[in-house]
């Protein structure tokens, strides 16, 4: 299954829709981010982590990609944290909602919840 979750980038002083797309195989334990994210959306992975686990979600034995889109636009900042997660956890069924494709999510993740 391949998780889709709405969020937004900035480029200058102005606002953009990014697309996170989520896709999980059975694997080797790995995050990997593309879609020209900079060293702080690369950073998310090890957040991420930390803070499902805190929440007791597991994502152990699992390989997980996750697009960022558009890819030409550089993606910048903590902010992709939250959708990710949200991703994640769609993707690997530990939660079941419906998120509205006008709803944008945003937020950083602590590394304990």
């Amino acid at each position: 299954m391949c998780a889709k979750v709405t969020s937004i980038g900035l480029k200058g002083m102005e606002g953009y829709r990014v697309h996170v797309e989520v896709k999980s195989f059975i694997g080797n334990d790995s995050i990997r981010i593309v879609g020209l994210p900079d060293a702080a959306v690369k950073e998310s992975k090890e957040r991420m982590a930390a803070a499902l686990s805190s929440l007791n979600y597991s994502i152990h034995g699992q390989r997980i990609i996750i697009n960022l889109s558009p890819s030409e636009l550089k993606k910048s900042g903590p902010m992709f944290d939250l959708p990710m997660a949200i991703g994640i956890l769609l993707t690997l069924d530990l939660i079941q909602v419906k998120i509205p494709e006008n709803i944008c999510l945003i937020g950083a993740l602590s590394l304990d919840e």
